[in-house]
């Protein structure tokens, strides 16, 4: 096995059990247990527990199940932290702001060398 291909295994296997870690934190703050989510999902308790360990990943499905039935974004589970897009949409506001800004600046600049604005 080649050293990529093995490198590619084992970051899969730690997004799965990142992917896991994500589920129980949901499940811990809805205080539900794994046999109650899995009833809602339709899978066992055994199941929510492959998923939990990282020792399986549940298909898109569950996984949009999951999503519903904490009221997380599915990009929660996927790694994503809602946190970043709010900053980074702040960030893009900014940048705007700036632009329009220097626009303006540069607007003044142009008619201030056609006329003397100090008279």
């Amino acid at each position: 096995m080649s050293d990529l291909l093995l490198q590619e295994q084992q970051k899969k296997s730690l997004m799965i059990k990142d992917l896991g870690k994500r589920i129980r934190m949901a499940r811990d703050e809805a205080r539900m247990s794994q046999l109650q989510v899995g009833v809602s999902l339709g899978v066992t308790d055994k199941t929510i527990s492959g998923y939990e360990s990282g020792r399986i990943a549940p298909p898109i499905d569950k996984l949009i199940q999951l999503a519903d039935l904490f009221k997380k974004p599915i990009t929660f589970f996927l790694g994503a932290d809602p946190r970043d897009y709010k900053v980074a949409s702040r960030l893009r506001a900014v940048e705007f702001s700036l632009k329009e800004i220097r626009k303006q600046l540069l607007e003044i600049k142009l008619i201030s060398e056609v006329k003397d604005l100090d008279s």
